[in-house]
């Protein structure tokens, strides 16, 4: 394997293991038949242009929802998403790529993955979502929040992210070891 290919391996498995590149769903909670707000952001202070942007919605490799190069590319939407999605057109220079879903119904329940990628720079940015949907609004006093992110308390994530960590650091050092020695 020449070292290029061995740096571009060496690059996807840190991106893979690296806490935090690989995002972790967020649990969100919406009632059946509303409209849920699927969140999905780049933080930035200047106006983007979105000529030279994709942003891609899907379940794991479907197409729910695609914009590209400044206009929306509805061709290979799954159909039973056809006039139930869309973005906020109006805030897309603005980093705002959330996903609007109407008329939400039990077989929406999935994790949807936000893909948003700069074609000048190649910068590629995701975000993920476990959407959840009930028959009933949740009380105010329960965990999950309509539209609101939901927290464990009995689950700690850091013990999660510090052993990613970890495996990630060991990982690096013996393929780095391994390179030295071609």
């Amino acid at each position: 394997m020449k070292r290029a290919g061995v740096l571009h391996l060496i690059t996807c498995l840190l991106l893979w293991f690296v806490p935090g590149v690989v995002p972790q769903p967020t649990l969100y909670q919406a009632i059946n038949g509303d409209t849920a707000i699927l969140p999905c952001a780049n933080q930035t202070s200047e106006k983007l242009d979105m000529k030279k942007y994709s942003i891609y919605w899907q379940i794991e490799s479907s197409v729910v929802h695609f914009f590209h190069n400044g206009a929306e590319s509805l061709n290979n939407q799954l159909k039973r998403y056809q006039n139930r999605t869309r973005l906020f057109l109006d805030q897309l220079e603005h980093g705002n790529f959330s996903l609007i879903l109407s008329q939400v119904q039990h077989d929406d329940e999935a994790v949807y993955t936000c893909i948003y990628r700069n074609g000048e720079t190649r910068a590629i940015g995701k975000h993920a979502v476990r959407l959840n949907v009930s028959d009933i609004q949740p009380k105010e006093g329960n965990s999950l929040y309509l539209g609101q992110p939901s927290h464990h308390p009995n689950c700690s994530s850091n013990a999660k992210d510090s052993d990613a960590f970890v495996f990630s650091f060991h990982l690096l050092v013996v393929i780095m070891a391994w390179i030295l020695r071609l």
